[in-house]
């Protein structure tokens, strides 16, 4: 690769590396639960051909925009999830494939993104120098109050069963904090392994030291998630579903439309996502969770006197309804450009797939953070013009591929059902490898269709899950900075954040009249 660089002039070696990332980013987002993160840590095993440091900058910056958008197409198809984030979107995505609508579902979905990611992508870095006090304000307190808010938007989304929903998040969070505990590393909630004493006749039990790091992420989103819906969809009578290209170039063209009718559910989405990745560390999962809870919280029949007619769509957000892709599909790109914010400025990872980005460039002298990198205009250009370019070469890339990913809907389900949960049960035994990956993803499957069958919101559980290791991170600095309660209602953004959690939750309980039925 080296030889062949050498003989191509300076601005052609970057038009290359920057294509070669485009590609490359978009194939690890088509890979079930690998996105960016795993994408980027490939990177290292071929990190020295990039003799010129800016080129691994352009390299990077491509891979983090096209894997976004890659990793909807699994999601949307088969119901296997992309990257963690792009979980949201298989909940209406995947029941409008199977209806025929893949390919208005993915043009919806990639619309959104690519739209929320120019927008926030050019705020980001033609204003950068400008979000240092943002990020400095969001300190202990606030990020606290954002989570109880965040937490109590669940509410929206089970608003028919909210009772069951509160459960579902309260168990969320316990099992969210097994493992060590942060403040005193002491063990919780590990000791579950029955065994029985034939001495004394006694039932005891011992750790299971499989869980002693916490419950993986990965099998709780695909048991939990998509396994019930898998077999939901492998119960239902299906019918063969044939689409011409004349169809395929309809629903494409349907889904534009559908971006520019919720245009105001994909842009709240954006600010969502935006707002979500200038707060480090808080992640892209829960961006587009928070903006999908938004979007079915505000979705509203079109027209009240047909009780069928959802938006127009004769099905409700949560049940393959187009609104729900766009509303979480917007916090995507724009989670990933302000995630860029507290990484450059102050070299504090605001995602995961960040710590990566840092890892690599500070392997070609970039470090990140640092006065020199951000005195380098040179840095600066390089991360602009290959994220903008990375978007402009993605976007028909991406539109190209939905047609040969909707030939996929025209195998009968059945067919791909057990390939698809062969996949599921592969990716969740990466952990360890041991048998204690394929129990734990089996109990998983069994909570899941537990949860669904007793119409316990499962979104509200992942919700839950995925946001208790930062709320109880948030907790213990606010316990040792000496906060109190009275700080929270005394500071006016954190009081502000407070109130609106208690508003919102009255009125979710009370006055919400899109009662969704998602579990």
């Amino acid at each position: 690769m080296e030889v062949i660089l050498q003989l191509i002039d300076e601005n052609s070696q970057y038009f290359l590396v920057l294509m070669l990332g485009v590609f490359y980013g978009f194939f690890v987002g088509l890979i079930p639960v690998a996105g960016a993160t795993t994408g980027l840590i490939a990177v290292y095993s071929f990190v020295s051909y990039f003799h010129d440091p800016y080129m691994l900058v352009v390299f990077t910056t491509a891979v983090v925009v096209t894997s976004s958008i890659g990793d909807t197409f699994c999601g949307v198809v088969m119901n296997v999830p992309g990257a963690g984030g792009a979980a949201a979107t298989m909940v209406d995505g995947f029941p409008m494939s199977r209806r025929g609508e893949a390919a208005r579902a993915l043009s919806a979905a990639i619309s959104t993104s690519w739209v929320n990611g120019l927008i926030w992508g050019l705020l980001v870095f033609l204003f950068l120098p400008y979000y240092t006090k943002i990020v400095l304000y969001f300190g202990t307190a606030e990020m606290f109050s954002f989570l109880i808010f965040a937490m109590t938007c669940v509410i929206f989304i089970s608003s028919k069963y909210w009772v069951r929903g509160i459960f579902a998040l309260v168990a969320g969070v316990v099992l969210g904090l097994v493992g060590m505990d942060p403040d005193t590393a002491a063990q919780r909630w590990i000791t579950v392994i029955p065994n029985f004493d034939f001495d004394t006749w006694r039932v005891y039990f011992t750790d299971w030291e499989y869980i002693e790091d916490g419950i993986q992420m990965i099998p709780v989103m695909a048991g939990v998630l998509a396994f019930p819906e898998l077999v939901t969809a492998y119960r239902m009578k299906s019918e063969k579903i044939t689409l011409t290209k004349k169809d395929i170039r309809g629903q494409l063209w349907q889904g534009v439309k559908d971006t520019w009718k919720y245009k105001w559910d994909g842009l709240r989405g954006g600010f969502i996502g935006g707002f979500v990745g200038l707060v480090p560390g808080i992640g892209g999962n829960i961006a587009d969770w928070f903006a999908y809870s938004q979007t079915v919280a505000l979705s509203r029949k079109k027209s009240k006197g047909d009780e069928d007619n959802h938006n127009g769509e004769g099905y409700p957000v949560g049940q393959g309804n187009v609104q729900g892709v766009i509303g979480c599909e917007g916090a995507n790109n724009a989670q990933k450009a302000t995630s860029y914010v507290p990484t450059i400025l102050f070299g504090i990872p605001g995602a995961p797939f960040e710590v990566i980005v840092m890892g690599l460039l500070m392997y070609v002298g970039l470090e990140l953070g640092s006065p020199a990198v951000l005195a380098d205009g040179i840095f600066f250009d390089h991360l602009l013009s290959s994220y903008l370019w990375s978007l402009i070469i993605i976007l028909p890339i991406s539109y190209g591929f939905i047609r040969y990913a909707v030939y996929i809907t025209n195998i009968p389900f059945k067919f791909y059902f057990w390939p698809i949960v062969a996949s599921l049960i592969w990716t969740t035994s990466q952990y360890t490898g041991l048998f204690d990956d394929y129990l734990m993803f089996a109990m998983c499957c069994v909570f899941g269709l537990a949860m669904k069958y007793f119409k316990f919101s499962r979104i509200s559980f992942l919700i839950g899950f995925i946001l208790s290791h930062r709320l109880e991170a948030s907790w213990v600095q606010f316990n040792t900075f000496g906060y109190g309660w009275e700080d929270l209602l005394l500071d006016p953004f954190p009081a502000t954040l407070i109130m609106l959690a208690i508003v919102a939750a009255i009125w979710g309980i009370f006055f919400n009249k899109a009662k969704i039925d998602f579990v």
